[in-house]
């Protein structure tokens, strides 16, 4: 089947370049299976900073306000409610086309199955042990949203999607629902956002330049083909995908020696959405590892250092609601499902938690009285540095969390060790074993971070044994600092 593969390259190149685009000589789509990476875009010649790789007229790009079923049955689309859903449809009826669709031979070069964790099975999860991400596939949310708006438009309009319309057979709702699934995850893992020209205006963006999955989910979602052939890595990164008016033009942005491969970048991922969202795994973004606690285990773990009840835990935390009322953190957007703590940079023990996990923290610490004042002054506590018993208690989470998971450090590192270049690529091979080789990665990332937090907590809490001065500590929590005098000769 290796003819196949590169015919079918072949044929993907010779249908872009009719389609509009223009590619440079310089660039090549090359077979990267040896190397774990189906098809990439290398370099045959040297690059140079901004060099244009390739445009791609808007035209040829498939989103679903230029998909066969919107030239037909727009109202089929604009009925959806939301961009992703959208998409998802006109891509199951252009599959359903087959050859006859335009983008027919774009199908036939991208992926037929994935490694996302949506298609994992029971026990390929199980390998996950105690990470979040687990709980965040959305398998069945995507199913309960494919059953709710997509079956019953294709129930409903047969004649658009089956038989003579399509040339395609009529299928039972169980292949129906396989394909909508398939068609979403392709999306998920290639699809871009139909930014605007000049690119991201309009998203709230971090500090890198990357809008977060919230922000993104509301742009419309468009394949861009060849764009996203391109492998991503977060080192690596030498090339980027800019928006035009009726054309994305991906241009270098360093140098690129003839031979190299060219990489995009998803942005600041840890592993866990990375393997979520992509299928797979790269010790490239380990950087970006994060593990999360849950809410419940912080307000627990602060409710016995506090010796606090129930009550003082629900007026509080939102540990449970009254009347309806969201509780005083909530109102001012402490409280969250879980908290992230992510990898370190530097030996500051603070660095890891995030401003929230410390607020909630510091607050469920505070003695009625405390707190009466600074819910009186609409204050948070200070969260810019640790103080010893926010230390502790997080030491406690940390521990607990770690706790969760059934193996540790050494025995996850010692999954693949011996193992010789044929013997691994073996095991990329078995879908079974590979799964199990990525989620031990991520695993892995996460217990380390772990391991970090606890190790700079201690660190932490040996050099701050409560002897350091405690005077108006509670003016100081709340965002007020006692007032230094000045000795009068």
């Amino acid at each position: 089947m290796e003819d196949d593969f590169d015919a079918r390259s072949e044929a993907f190149m010779a249908w872009l370049k009719q389609s509009g685009a223009e590619i440079s000589e310089k660039i090549q789509l090359a077979d990267l299976r040896t190397q774990h990476a189906g098809r990439g875009v290398v370099a045959l010649h040297d690059i140079a900073e901004d060099e244009p790789l390739f445009t791609i007229p808007r035209s040829a790009m498939l989103t679903s306000a230029n998909s066969s079923l919107a030239q037909t049955h727009p109202s089929l689309l604009s009925a959806l409610p939301d961009p992703w859903l959208a998409l998802t449809l006109a891509m199951l009826h252009e599959h359903l086309l087959g050859a006859s669709s335009r983008w027919s031979p774009y199908f036939a070069i991208l992926p037929t199955d994935f490694d996302t964790l949506m298609f994992w099975t029971d026990d390929e999860l199980a390998e996950l042990q105690a990470s979040a991400v687990r709980h965040k596939i959305g398998k069945e949310a995507a199913d309960a949203a494919f059953r709710e708006h997509i079956l019953p438009v294709v129930r409903q309009h047969r004649d658009v999607f089956f038989g003579a319309a399509t040339g395609a057979p009529e299928l039972p709702d169980a292949e129906i629902l396989a394909l909508a699934h398939r068609m979403g995850s392709t999306i998920m893992a290639y699809a871009f956002d139909m930014e605007p020209e000049g690119g991201s205006a309009g998203k709230e963006v971090d500090e890198e330049g990357y809008a977060s999955e919230e922000e993104d989910e509301a742009l419309p979602k468009g394949m861009v083909p060849l764009a996203d052939m391109l492998n991503a890595d977060a080192d690596r990164n030498n090339a980027k995908l800019y928006y035009g008016t009726d054309v994305v033009e991906m241009k270098a942005i360093k140098a690129i020696k003839a031979g190299e491969e060219i990489f995009n970048d998803y942005g600041p991922l840890p592993r866990s959405d990375l393997l979520r969202r992509y299928g797979y795994v790269s010790e490239r973004y380990a950087q970006w590892d994060v593990i999360e606690v849950p809410r419940a285990m912080v307000i627990d773990t602060a409710r016995t250092a506090n010796k606090l009840d129930d009550t003082a835990i629900e007026e509080r935390a939102g540990y449970r609601l009254v009347d309806a009322t969201l509780s005083y953190l909530d109102d001012h957007g402490i409280l969250e499902e879980g908290y992230d703590i992510t990898n370190w940079t530097t030996p500051d023990a603070r660095e890891g938690f995030s401003d929230e996990l410390i607020a909630l923290v510091a607050t469920l610490l505070l003695d009625d009285t405390e707190f009466a004042r600074l819910k009186k002054k609409q204050k948070l506590p200070k969260t810019e540095k640790l103080t010893p018993e926010i230390a502790s208690v997080l030491m406690e989470v940390v521990k607990k969390r770690a706790a969760e998971y059934p193996t540790s450090i050494v025995e996850d590192e010692g999954t693949d060790i011996g193992l010789s270049h044929e013997e691994f690529m073996q095991t990329m091979r078995n879908r079974f074993l590979r799964r199990k080789a990525m989620a031990v990665q991520v695993r892995l990332g996460e217990k380390k971070v772990l391991q970090k937090a606890e190790e700079l907590l201690g660190e932490y809490l040996r050099s701050n044994n409560g002897t350091e001065a405690t005077a108006n500590k509670a003016l100081e929590r709340d965002g007020e600092r006692p007032s230094k005098k000045r000795k009068v000769a």
